[in-house]
């Protein structure tokens, strides 16, 4: 069976950070006993250790520790775990699925039926057939890192399959981190602020839940212009672009971006493929006229 591990370039770079950030080593355990982990506790100290599981999904990854942290306050914890779940959560769902798709090549040399067979159970997801058909290695090749802009706006009526559908664009406009605009948006004050996060992907669940001032701040980055190291926010919303206008509390300038930037999760083909084409017809500018 082939073997994948995980990006060795991220995990470098995140070493890097936890040591000159906090002084300390950093170790990665990609598979973990269960029993390792604390029941109710979202991370915790074994020893002299600190311990931050990684879940995706529900599904229980890996573990990320933290030798000789007991010095550190609960502000610095709080730190650091939230900079390793940046960097890890898609770098190790990338590794997870990865191992599902060698499993499933297995699968189809055994010649099992695998018609009604979906990644995680869920039938908004490619089948295996089509998860056979291309690798992410392969799709990443030859994309533009230029964009059209930084904003990619999802509209489809599963939560679960619009995040799904960000992580698979995260990962194929290579960027280095994943993070949730409520983990970071207290750090955020300004367009630069935004700017400074660098080349990493910052996902709004539901962009109906924006406060004035949260919409007011994202406006302000999407109205300037931004290089390509910069970061690409991608918004979501279970409701159509004509229900959002007619939310009082949605800023019409923001619906308008949302609008040219729109991709319509529930009619387009969620292949790996299917997105890659779809990124590069409407979102990344063409490298022949950059």
């Amino acid at each position: 069976m082939q073997s994948s591990t995980l990006d060795s370039s991220f995990v470098s770079r995140l070493k890097h950070l936890v040591e000159t950030r906090y002084g300390k080593n950093l170790l990665i355990r990609q598979l973990m006993d269960l029993g390792d982990l604390h029941d109710h506790e979202d991370t915790f100290l074994r020893g002299k250790d600190f311990h931050v599981p990684i879940k995706v999904n529900g599904a229980l990854l890996g573990t990320a520790i933290v030798p000789g942290a007991e010095d550190l306050n609960a502000e610095k914890r709080q730190g650091v775990t939230q900079l390793i779940r940046m960097v890890l959560e898609p770098a190790l769902y990338k590794w997870y699925l990865e191992q599902k798709e060698s499993n499933l090549v297995e699968i189809s040399k055994a010649n099992f039926e695998t018609e009604n067979l979906h990644v995680f159970g869920d039938d908004a997801l490619p089948s295996i057939d089509e998860l056979l058909e291309d690798t992410s290695t392969d799709l990443a090749k030859g994309l533009s890192k230029e964009l059209l802009s930084h904003l990619i706006h999802l509209e489809g009526s599963n939560a679960t399959t619009n995040k799904k559908v960000a992580l698979q664009l995260h990962e194929l406009t290579g960027r280095w981190a994943f993070v949730p605009f409520n983990d970071i948006k207290g750090q955020l004050h300004s367009s630069y602020d935004i700017a400074k996060m660098g080349e990493m992907t910052i996902f709004i669940e539901n962009i109906e839940a924006l406060n004035a001032a949260e919409q007011e701040l994202l406006l302000e980055y999407l109205e300037e212009e931004h290089l390509a190291d910069e970061p690409l926010i991608i918004t979501s919303s279970s409701l159509n672009l004509e229900d959002l206008g007619k939310l009082e509390t949605m800023k019409s300038n923001l619906i308008d971006e949302a609008s040219v930037n729109c991709f319509e999760v529930d009619r387009a083909p969620l292949t790996s493929q299917g997105l890659r084409e779809v990124l590069e017809l409407f979102f990344m500018k063409d490298p022949a006229t950059t």
